[in-house]
């Protein structure tokens, strides 16, 4: 991945990246609860563990669906606009295809947002040797939402400052990035 990344290929980029990113993010805490859980078994570490491996799962599905929205979105880029029913067919698909393009990257950011509150919620039961790494974890998961939003943020500009689709976007865009912020903020003053 990291030599495609590299290359000239327009995918996988910011946002697949971001995504592997956070499921690495999440995958430290799931690695800190499952060395918690070998020092005896505990039903809020057991909660914990189901809980983690159904964000990292889908936090790691976010990668592929980026990829999918990208190309969805070269494809109507492609579209044939010769004729004035081409050219309102393929605005239409080009329309479409950015806001799927943006409601993903942003659907990614959320889910990140929800490992973080997940990642604060398991400090009080984890082993004090690995609190690092579910602090390490969070540092991921909030770079891996800010990363994300980047790209979401670049289809936003790509809409127009009149679209009234944008501005619901742009609106939800900052909503994710203060709770994201939040929500590392009080994994960071947790002690």
């Amino acid at each position: 991945m990291r030599a495609r990344t590299a290359s000239a290929d327009p995918t996988p980029g910011g946002g697949s990246v971001a995504a592997v990113t956070a499921a690495l993010g999440g995958a430290l805490v799931l690695m800190a609860l499952e060395i918690t859980a070998r020092r005896g078994p505990a039903a809020a570490v057991e909660d914990a563990l189901a809980t983690g491996r159904a964000l990292v799962d889908r936090l790691g599905s976010a990668a592929d669906r980026d990829v999918e929205l990208f190309e969805d979105y070269l494809r109507a880029r492609r579209l044939p606009r010769s004729t004035d029913e081409e050219r309102a067919a393929r605005r239409a698909a080009v329309a479409a295809a950015s806001t799927a393009a943006t409601e993903g990257p942003l659907t990614a950011a959320d889910d990140a947002v929800r490992a973080l509150e997940w990642a604060f919620s398991v400090l009080p039961v984890v082993s004090a040797s690995v609190v690092s790494d579910v602090r390490a974890g969070a540092d991921l998961l909030l770079g891996s939402a800010l990363a994300t939003l980047r790209g979401a943020e670049a289809n936003v500009a790509l809409m127009g400052a009149d679209d009234p689709v944008a501005h619901a976007l742009s609106a939800r865009l900052q909503a994710v990035r203060r709770a994201a912020a939040a929500a590392h903020t009080r994994i960071e003053e947790h002690r």
